[in-house]
């Protein structure tokens, strides 16, 4: 069984990290960008605008106190990505989960909060091991605290859309999104890039729907589109890796209600008109 965390007593969503974390936070005055309009346009030349709940979606489990934990070491990349991050931590693995198929992340979430983030998990003689990795606090920052999850040094937790996101019907965080026009640069709050590219964007760039898109009184939009709309008006998304497409990205099986498929188009959201790119200051 994939678990996320519950919703709290209030029936508000549960979501990854401190209160003040910037992913959980609304930012009512973002910096937008000179080229804001250009950037809109060519984020969406690359095609429809998803919601990806299948393969290329996070597995997350939820380890308890009694899940046997193992030494791991990463398969690959243990010179070049640095040194181990899971050296001296107890990697939790129940003999009833499942690893993923082969590119894809499983998230663990221990006890005391940590995010044990798996790049390429594999099981043997009931055993895990990851290719490679990092270390997060659910309960502290968005950013990695050891190894490397995604291109911008943040966790696989940033922006993901959980279960209890769904259940609750509506989303009180930011999102996350990649493009493959990244280049070298980032910005606030990446810490890093893996963009290598002479592209528009830097990692770390945030989006957000214009509060002139009234949303409620867009009756095209189906009930998950709002769902998505409403939180990129109030929460925004961050740019935090490379992708081939500008998706969005829900915990695996985490599939929108009334939808089948493993991604689910956004396709009414007017995106062309309300998308807005810039930037955020960090607080002091």
């Amino acid at each position: 069984m994939h678990e996320s965390p519950p919703s709290d007593s209030t029936g508000r969503s549960s979501r990854f990290f401190a209160d003040d974390d910037v992913f959980n936070q609304r930012h009512p005055h973002p910096r937008a960008a000179p080229d804001s309009a250009q950037l809109v346009t060519g984020l969406l030349a690359l095609g429809r605008v998803e919601v990806r709940t299948g393969e290329a979606s996070p597995v997350v489990y939820r380890a308890t106190p009694s899940t046997p934990t193992y030494a791991v070491t990463p398969r690959k990349h243990l010179g070049p990505w640095g040194a181990n991050p899971f050296e001296g931590v107890g990697f939790p693995w129940d003999a009833s989960w499942k690893a993923p198929p082969e590119r894809q992340w499983t998230v663990v979430i221990t006890p005391d909060g940590r995010s044990l983030e798996c790049w390429r998990a594999q099981v043997r003689d009931g055993k895990p091991s990851c290719e490679w990795g990092a270390v997060s606090h659910t309960r502290g920052s968005s950013v990695s605290a050891k190894g490397q999850a995604t291109g911008s040094g943040l966790s696989r937790l940033a922006g993901l859309i959980t279960r209890a996101d769904w259940k609750a019907g509506h989303i009180d965080h930011a999102l996350s999104f990649g493009t493959p026009d990244n280049n070298g640069q980032y910005v606030f709050p990446a810490v890093t890039s893996d963009g290598k590219g002479q592209g528009r964007w830097r990692e770390g760039q945030f989006i957000w729907l214009d509060r002139a898109y009234d949303i409620d009184a867009d009756t095209s939009l189906t009930p998950y589109e709002r769902v998505i709309a409403k939180a990129l008006q109030e929460y925004g998304a961050f740019d935090v890796k490379n992708s081939e497409q500008f998706t969005f990205v829900s915990e695996y099986g985490s599939k929108p209600p009334g939808t089948k498929e493993d991604y689910a188009s956004l396709e009414h959201v007017k995106f062309a008109k309300y998308l807005r790119v810039g930037t955020i200051a960090p607080t002091s």
